[in-house]
């Protein structure tokens, strides 16, 4: 389904009218939701590690080369993110997520469990020491190319046409309700049901899609902002209380 549906359906439930199109239109209210559609598709692309978006990406060590480049679709790394090394039938590459912990070993040279340790920074891989000649490392990320030309094609990373689609399944109601709310919130008009309504579809699709997912706490409580941190130790008297 294109995002012409998308855009249509949002365009009847905020002003009655079905536009029969968006990105060529020069009319005020089009423009507007065209400009918000590609906004709203990120957001929903942000808030999971949707399984369309997941790919793999081989990396091949030459023994000598330590950093690579991300790709140009490459939008984030999975919240939970292991380098398989494919020659090592055990253990994997280690990821520091530290800077400084990486220079730390990097820069003294020191031993760091095989086949090694990877990082990323300056929009590169960075490894210690460099995957091993004839080494085949497989690096999974999320891509920011969300947008599928109609009838297949190589995705981009924006609509650029009403018959594109959205490359997450079911994604064309979060689109809707989306560009309903953002619309509404932009007029200064009350959004607070469509805000709604998008919040708990986007939190099912998430779920159903498997995807890793960011953990959020919706509570309004000021309290937790205040919570000490918790020490480790057993429950007990205190200072002989």
């Amino acid at each position: 389904m294109s995002i012409l549906n998308s855009l249509q359906s949002a365009s009847i439930r905020l002003i009655g009218q079905k536009p029969g199109a968006f990105f060529a239109s020069s009319e005020e209210f089009e423009l507007e939701l065209f400009d918000f559609v590609n906004e709203v598709a990120k957001d929903i692309c942000k808030y999971a590690d949707w399984q369309a978006l997941t790919k793999l990406h081989a990396i091949a060590g030459d023994g000598i080369t330590e950093t690579f480049a991300l790709l140009a679709e490459y939008d984030r790394r999975l919240l939970v993110t292991d380098i398989q090394d494919l020659n090592n039938w055990y253990w994997d590459y280690q990821h520091i997520a530290n800077i400084n912990d990486f220079l730390f070993f990097k820069t003294r040279g020191a031993e760091y469990s095989t086949p090694g340790a990877w990082t990323i920074y300056n929009n590169e891989l960075n490894f210690f020491p460099a995957p091993a000649a004839g080494s085949s490392a497989i690096f999974p990320y999320v891509s920011a190319n969300y947008a599928v030309p109609q009838g297949g094609g190589i995705p981009t990373a924006e609509f650029m046409s009403d018959s594109d689609e959205f490359i997450i399944r079911g994604g064309e109601r979060l689109l809707t309700l989306g560009l309903v709310w953002r619309w509404r919130e932009n007029k200064k008009l009350d959004y607070t049901g469509d805000q709604e309504a998008f919040m708990m579809l986007i939190d099912q699709l998430a779920a159903k899609d498997k995807g890793s997912t960011v953990i959020r706490d919706r509570s309004n409580n000021p309290d937790r902002w205040n919570t000490g941190q918790a020490l480790p130790g057993l429950l007990g008297p205190l200072y002989g209380h």
